[in-house]
This record gives structure tokens, C-alpha cells and sequence, in this order.
């Protein structure tokens, strides 16, 4: 896609405002900036920014429950399994925080359930404790048997 010189401004506009906050593909995730992400993206903004505790803005859109954000960015050729400083992937994020949408998003574009954090726990033990929603739960059991 072909951006416009309007498009560049409005690019570097955003990004400006947003890098007070950290890097700035990562705050408009974070924040739930649908156009500012897109924007971000077609203009060619490196996807693997680093922000808070090593995580990418593929982790704090799923943190968010942003769904069409992550699905912008993994459209856009992010990984999909980064881990942070603690070893959490988006996937894992997104159990952690009950965000049932990225949960969704993350296993039907192939997330890694097996990845293990630095205490050894994985999406897949993470989804069994005590208070992860049913619904991820269920999920889980699906993306499980889709390993299989």
C-alpha cells in the first residue's frame, strides 16, 4: 500500500505523541489505537519494539484484550511467541489477564502452548489455575487437541 505525504505526517505525528509514554507502536497497542497501529505498520515501523519488563506490542495488545490489534501486528509479520524478561508470550499474557479474544486470535495463528516461562509454567499450566475464565480454559482444551 502507498502512503500519501499526508499519511507520513500523520505517521510521525502519532508516533511523536505516543513516545512519551515508550516506544510508540508499543503504547498505541497497549493503549488500544487501532488507526494509530495500522498507521504504524503500512508506514513499515519495526514490529519487535521492546517496552516495560522486555514485552513487545504484540503483549500488551494481548494484556489489553486488544484483538484487531494483534491481529494487525501479526498480519504485519510480528512473532508470535516473544518472551519477556519473566519468559511470558503474548499467549500467555493474554491467560494471565483473561483476555479471551487474543486467547482466540493467538492459538488459531499457531502460538506455541509449550513455551515455558522462567518459572516453568506454560499457557498450558497457566489456564488451569484457579480463576482463568472457563471460556479460555476451553480454548486451551481446543488449541490442546489441535497439537495432538
Amino acid at each position: 500500500m502507498d502512503l500519501s505525504p499526508a499519511d507520513w505526517v500523520n505517521a510521525s505525528l502519532t508516533e511523536a505523541l505516543l513516545a512519551r509514554e515508550g516506544p510508540p507502536l508499543f503504547v498505541a497497542a497497549k493503549l488500544g489505537c487501532v488507526a494509530a497501529v495500522k498507521v504504524m505498520t503500512e508506514a513499515g515501523t519495526h514490529l519487535e519494539v521492546v517496552g516495560p519488563k522486555q514485552q513487545r506490542p504484540l503483549h500488551a495488545a494481548a494484556a489489553g484484550g486488544h484483538a484487531s490489534i494483534a491481529a494487525t501486528l501479526v498480519s504485519a509479520g510480528c512473532e508470535i511467541d516473544p518472551q519477556d524478561e519473566d519468559g511470558n508470550t503474548p499467549l500467555i499474557v493474554a491467560i494471565l489477564n483473561g483476555q479471551a479474544g487474543p486467547v482466540e486470535l493467538l492459538l488459531a495463528v499457531g502460538a506455541d502452548i509449550d513455551i515455558a516461562r522462567v518459572d516453568g509454567l506454560t499457557a498450558v499450566h497457566i489456564a488451569q489455575l484457579p480463576g482463568t475464565p472457563k471460556g479460555i480454559q476451553e480454548l486451551m482444551l481446543l488449541g490442546q487437541d489441535e497439537m495432538n
